[in-house]
Parts: structure tokens; C-alpha cells; sequence
């Protein structure tokens, strides 16, 4: 895959030309029609191929009636175009991987990390989950698109971006107690990403770096074909909110769920060994849980349950939980060096939240306080990839974290 920064469309026609794509089909929605699609149509018909263009509205939502619609609308084509940044991604990724076309990107805002990504993340029956999908042959980026594109856009990437943090920690949380497998060259590219954009915020090249971190991050997703060096349990509350229908854009929510998932790792920091020990006699009160379940997830409660019983059941297995007990005591320091190293920016982090006014509290984004309260509860249930979150709902201490903010 190609990342092509300069003369984005000049190098589009040669691309077009050289892979003999006589036939494309692009996909915008009416905003990234009128700042990019319109060029990429020009560049198209100026190369004598023809074109079908399927455009959105500004709202459309990656979800079954999105892929239907381009489902309808395609007659044939060589290729597909997708001219956006999540939303349009994402649709264009997945029904491209579907009809076994290969597709390329124009992003229009630096606002996600899935440009690059082999996966899409869409909404089925109203619950955002993540599918298998392919990872573009090539992306095309007009940075003066990428510059004026709206500010809340920006913000949104960057959260997105700060989220690895947190996904990072989980992953290596992961491996420590569970011996997940890491690739190391992997998480070593995305923290450095994240950290050179971080530490450009302010500064000239601040667009460039954070657009360049994201599609990386991407990248890094399709080398180990998993969406895990970029998401962890910040996601999972961010998926939980869209559930709820929060509406601002997911790098918003994720940014802001990470600085609470950065908490539940300081209350890590200062737990002694002696109390995790203690919790070895603790019991998850599986109807409890059901009922907090039943009121997070209205109305496909259901699935839910079924599809998180077993897992949740095995908390209470008394020999899982004593060889999880004996691990976490044992590799204790070892953790607490990770979360201290990873957490070193975290005042470097609010300052640049607080730059570019970005949402530090759930009532800021329209989250009410029973909500908000029930996220971390519910939140691991979304996805059984290992988290943080799931390792204080395994220690019965994830009501003791959230009474503290």
C-alpha cells in the first residue's frame, strides 16, 4: 500500500492508467463531494474513464442501509474511490472486500485511524462492531483539504490517536497475565506515532503529523490483521456511548474515555499486593451482572448475556482465579513500570486537551451520570479482547474506580 502526499491527483490518473481501471465508482458524502469528490471526478473523466458516483448525506452512519445502498447502485466496476474519512472509509472498504474489488482512499479530514486498516468498523442492529475488510491499495492526500477541514475533525483524530496509550497498555496487560502474543516492532511504531503527534500540537506540522500517525496506526492493524495495537477498553466505552447514541464523533468519545481508562491504571498503581490477594475469595454476582446487562444493553440484552456468560461464569472458577491472583501479585512491578512509563505524558496530555478544547468530562459530550456510571460495568462486554476493565471487573474494584471521579 501507497501513501502518496504529493500531487495527489496527477498521481490518482497515473495510478488509474497504469492499473487499467476503466470503470470507478466513488463513494462521498455531499460535503467531501464539494472539497475532494468533484476533483477526483475531473481527474477521471480528464483520463477518459468513466464513473458512478454514490454520494450520502452528511450524516449517513456505516450501517446496513448504507451498504445497500451501494449495494443498488453498483453496475460495474474496476475500482472503488472512497472520498471521506470514517464513515465513508468504512463503507467503502467493507463493500469493496464484499464485491472482491480492490479500492483506493482520498481522506478529507484527519479525523480516524482506519484509513489504512484491514477491518471496518460498521453498525449492525445498532451495536458498532468491528468486521474483517481489506486495507486500501493506495491513499491519495490533498493537504490542503486535510488543513481546512473542520476543527472538531482534527480533535476527533487526535483522540483517536491518544486512545493507543491506554489500547497499548491493554495489550501489554494482556500479555503479561494471558501470554497474548505482541508484536513488539509493532507497538514500539505506534507509540512513537503517537508521541511525535502529541508533541506537535500547536506547531506548523501538527496536521501532517497527526494525519501521518493515523493512516500508521492503520497500517500497523493490517501487519498483525487485528484491529489490537489501536484499541482497547477506551474503545469499547466509545462503542457503548454510540450504542447510547451519544452524538459526537467516536475519536471525541474515545479521547475522553481514555482519560478515565488512565485512572483505573493509577488506582493500579496504588494497590497493594495484599489487597489483590484478598480478592481471590471475591464472587462476580452473575444476576447482578444480568441486570446491569439488561439495562445497558436495551433492547439486545440478550445476545449479549449469551454471548458473555461463559466468560463471565469462568470468573468464579476458583483455580482460574487464584493462577490470575498469583500472576498479577507476581508481575506487579513489572506492570506498575509499564503504566509509569506509558503515563509519563499524561500531563503533556492534558495540556494539549485543554489547547485544542477538547472534552475532559462525560456531561460535556451529553452523557448523563447513570450512564456514565453503568459504561465501565458494561463496557467489557462488548468485546472479549482483554482490557484493564476487564481485569477490575475480575477484581470486583470497578465500582471503587468510577465512585472516585
Amino acid at each position: 500500500m501507497e501513501v502518496i502526499w504529493e500531487e495527489p491527483y496527477e498521481s490518482f490518473s497515473r495510478f488509474i492508467n497504469k492499473n487499467g481501471c476503466n470503470s470507478l465508482l466513488i463513494i462521498c458524502d455531499k460535503n467531501t463531494f464539494d472539497v475532494c469528490a468533484v476533483k477526483v471526478k475531473e481527474t477521471v473523466e480528464k483520463s477518459n474513464r468513466k464513473c458512478k458516483i454514490v454520494c450520502f448525506e452528511a450524516d449517513v452512519i456505516a450501517d446496513e442501509f448504507a451498504l445497500g445502498k451501494v449495494l443498488f447502485e453498483i453496475e460495474q466496476a474496476d475500482i472503488f474511490v472512497g472520498v471521506g474519512s470514517g464513515t465513508i472509509s468504512d463503507i467503502t472498504r467493507y463493500t469493496a472486500y464484499k464485491f472482491k474489488v480492490p479500492f483506493v482512499l482520498f481522506p478529507t479530514a484527519p479525523s480516524m485511524d482506519g484509513f489504512a486498516s484491514s477491518v471496518a468498523a460498521l453498525t449492525i442492529n445498532g451495536l458498532k462492531t468491528t468486521v474483517l475488510a481489506s486495507p486500501p491499495e493506495a491513499i491519495f492526500v490533498d493537504m490542503k483539504v486535510i488543513e481546512n477541514s473542520p476543527e472538531i475533525l482534527k480533535k476527533a483524530g487526535f483522540g483517536d490517536l491518544m486512545g493507543k496509550i491506554t489500547a497499548l497498555l491493554d495489550w501489554q496487560l494482556s500479555n503479561i497475565l494471558f501470554e497474548e502474543k505482541i508484536d513488539w516492532e509493532v507497538l514500539r511504531i505506534v507509540k512513537n506515532t503517537y508521541l511525535k503527534t502529541l508533541n506537535s500540537v500547536g506547531v506548523n506540522d501538527f496536521c501532517k503529523n497527526l494525519l501521518e500517525g493515523l493512516i500508521t496506526s492503520g497500517i500497523m492493524m493490517a501487519r498483525v490483521n487485528s484491529s489490537r495495537p489501536a484499541s482497547g477498553c477506551e474503545h469499547h466505552l466509545s462503542h457503548f456511548w454510540e450504542y447510547h447514541r451519544i452524538k459526537t464523533y467516536h475519536g471525541i468519545k474515545v479521547g475522553l474515555a481514555t482519560l478515565y481508562v488512565l485512572r483505573f491504571y493509577e488506582h493500579f498503581l496504588n494497590l497493594d499486593k495484599s489487597r489483590i490477594l484478598e480478592r481471590k475469595e471475591y464472587k462476580v454476582d452473575i444476576k447482578v451482572w444480568e441486570e446491569a446487562i439488561k439495562k445497558g444493553f436495551q433492547p439486545t440484552f440478550e445476545s449479549i448475556i449469551k454471548k458473555n456468560i461463559e466468560r463471565v461464569s469462568k470468573l468464579n472458577d476458583k483455580e482460574f482465579r487464584s493462577q490470575v491472583i498469583n500472576r498479577l501479585v507476581e508481575k506487579k512491578e513489572v506492570i506498575d513500570k509499564l503504566i509509569r512509563d506509558a503515563t509519563i505524558v499524561y500531563s503533556e496530555l492534558i495540556d494539549a486537551y485543554q489547547k485544542l478544547e477538547m472534552p475532559m468530562n462525560y456531561w460535556e459530550i451529553g452523557i448523563d451520570e447513570n450512564l456514565f456510571k453503568i459504561s465501565f460495568l458494561c463496557a467489557p462486554n462488548i468485546r472479549e479482547r482483554f482490557t484493564i476493565l476487564h481485569l477490575y471487573e475480575f477484581l470486583g474494584l470497578t465500582d471503587e474506580v468510577v465512585r472516585s471521579f
